[in-house]
């Protein structure tokens, strides 16, 4: 139901009864007065619902304000979401139409973390990156009309000088050049100022995308932020396109205006015709800006072509490191490795050549895990002491502990959370420098050195009693199960840049490489490589390459 001036209350509507509503449920999709409010938050359906004022409702777009719960062939309610087709659809849709899709989702969980979900706030960040471009972009074009005139004027008095000293023969010729001149400056004023207004529609767009973007986040529920934020997404990807294609087909070109003066003129009166030409010069844009999500797919670009099948990938050894008792590492944005001595309880910090840099002598407990937060700040997991410690490895110190309830073992950082794995309770989440943590995978059986790695909107880890690798989202849904006599001991995890998983396979010392979708799985590695009494594993997508926690030694291989 879009917003307008009056919205009535929907149950008084259903008793043939006209009043104005004062909050708005968007599960119900239908207004409530404030005596239908109070049976409405007394219902055992309805008690749970989170209801909104009208003014806060009439704040949203009609675009987003109009999206409906209920599906409109069945009129049943939406339920299920499907990441294959990127749809939702309630129970009779999910059997007509996705009835051969794998990993259908609860809805309720999908859309749960949708208002704090990474794709609006890309879209937030996009939508500032096109703003800032086009400011540039009509700065520069301004500056470029600057310089036209300059040019235009500089031109002109050499003309006219010259015209001066050959007088009335060429008067005429004058007024031809100086109108060619002028019509070239014309041209160009005219190609700029077409593209300025386009540059103006675009940034009115953008600003109502961005109030649009503030709305949903404010007022919106959980679907219409989920459903909204694809929907803006769409419009995002237009302006992007359209930034694009200004600098793929050359409106960026720096243009200039060449006047080219017959060298011999002074001496040639009678035999000169022209006075000369005018003419545009293009160069390379001075302009320099694009979207996050621009640059990453140029990049992308360049890269080589993704792995098809996990039979193709291949490992060759690349270096060995000289430490022993090593359970865990990781490497920095800056691409300083990390690594954990278990037994003398230190953190060894080590440049990308193998060389050690640093050495952070920690508790007296034994460490199990690291992963790293930014260039200076790194999480070890600590299970028998029951705690997490942040550390700032310039400064040797401890910044904060985050206590838990049991032993944790395998940690890994994502967007401003850590994710452990905690003994007998499964992977819990917790905020960095929070002490409150909450259960995203319910897992009673998990065990002891478990490890887990997130990649994109997943989470994976081990669970070395049950011999499992699992797979989730990023709020929890399992999505997939491996279990196979190839695997014995689960426990190091890793992921590449296509999503295939990397696992630890201690029991019979070897790695193993699973399909993003969990459905196939072969031995890379085994002894003969070099793999033996293995714990955690790291992959480092930008150069390609896996560090293997051996307890023996550790081993950089390279995907080849």
């Amino acid at each position: 139901m879009a917003s307008s001036n009056t919205v009535s209350c929907g149950v008084c509507d259903a008793q043939h009864t006209t009043r104005n509503a004062d909050y708005w449920c968007p599960e119900c999709d239908e207004g409530l007065c404030s005596k239908c409010l109070k049976y409405h938050n007394a219902s055992k359906s309805s008690r749970d619902h989170d209801v909104i004022s009208v003014d806060n409702y009439k704040q949203l777009p009609p675009s987003i304000a109009n999206i409906s719960t209920y599906c409109a062939q069945h009129d049943r309610k939406f339920q299920n979401y499907c990441p294959q087709h990127e749809s939702i659809g309630c129970p009779l849709c999910i059997q007509s139409n996705h009835a051969n899709c794998v990993g259908i989702l609860s809805l309720e969980n999908v859309i749960q973390t949708a208002k704090t979900s990474v794709l609006l706030t890309s879209l937030g960040q996009n939508l500032k990156d096109i703003k800032l471009i086009i400011e540039r972009v009509v700065k520069d074009r301004k500056l470029n009309l600057v310089i036209i005139q300059n040019q235009r004027e500089k031109f002109h008095d050499e003309i006219k000088q010259i015209t001066y000293r050959i007088k009335e023969h060429l008067d005429k010729i004058e007024q031809i050049i100086l109108q060619d001149l002028y019509a070239a400056e014309e041209k160009v004023k005219s190609q700029v100022e077409d593209l300025l207004g386009k540059l103006a529609e675009h940034t009115e767009k953008l600003d109502l995308l961005q109030n649009n973007t503030s709305a949903i986040k404010e007022y919106a529920s959980d679907l219409q932020a989920f459903l909204g934020s694809k929907m803006i997404e769409k419009e995002v990807k237009k302006h992007e396109i359209f930034m694009e294609s200004l600098f793929e087909d050359g409106s960026l070109k720096k243009i200039d205006l060449n006047c080219t003066i017959e060298e011999k003129i002074s001496d040639l009166v009678s035999a000169v015709t022209s006075f000369g030409s005018i003419s545009e010069e293009k160069s390379s844009p001075l302009v320099v800006g694009q979207t996050e999500k621009f640059k990453q797919a140029q990049i992308r670009t360049f890269r080589r072509a993704p792995t098809t099948t996990i039979n193709h990938i291949k490992m060759t050894f690349k270096r060995k490191y000289e430490f022993s008792s090593v359970t865990a590492c990781a490497v920095s944005c800056t691409q300083d490795v990390f690594m954990v001595d278990y037994t003398r309880k230190r953190l060894l910090v080590l440049k990308e050549d193998g060389t050690l840099e640093n050495e952070i002598l920690l508790s007296d407990q034994n460490p199990a895990d690291v992963t790293c937060i930014d260039d200076k700040i790194v999480a070890v997991s600590f299970p028998y002491s029951n705690q997490i410690q942040i550390i700032n490895v310039l400064t040797k110190t401890i910044e904060f502990r985050i206590h838990t309830t049991n032993d944790c073992y395998g940690i890994c950082y994502s967007d401003g959370h850590l994710f452990y794995c905690e003994t007998g309770r499964g992977i819990q989440k917790v905020k960095v420098s929070s002490s409150y943590s909450s259960t995203l995978v319910k897992d009673n059986t998990l065990s002891n050195w478990s490890y887990v790695t997130t990649s994109k909107d997943k989470i994976c880890y081990t669970n070395s009693s049950k011999n499992t690798i699992a797979c989730c989202t990023i709020t929890g849904g399992k999505m997939w199960e491996y279990k196979d006599q190839s695997i014995s001991l689960p426990y190091g995890i890793a992921v590449d840049k296509d999503s295939n998983v990397y696992v630890a396979s201690t029991g019979d010392h070897s790695i193993v490489v699973l399909s993003s979708d969990g459905k196939q799985a072969r031995k890379l590695l085994g002894r003969e490589d070099g793999i033996e009494n293995t714990f955690g594993l790291a992959f480092n997508v930008k150069k390609e390459v896996m560090l293997v926690a051996n307890y023996n030694g550790p081993i950089l291989y390279e995907l080849c």
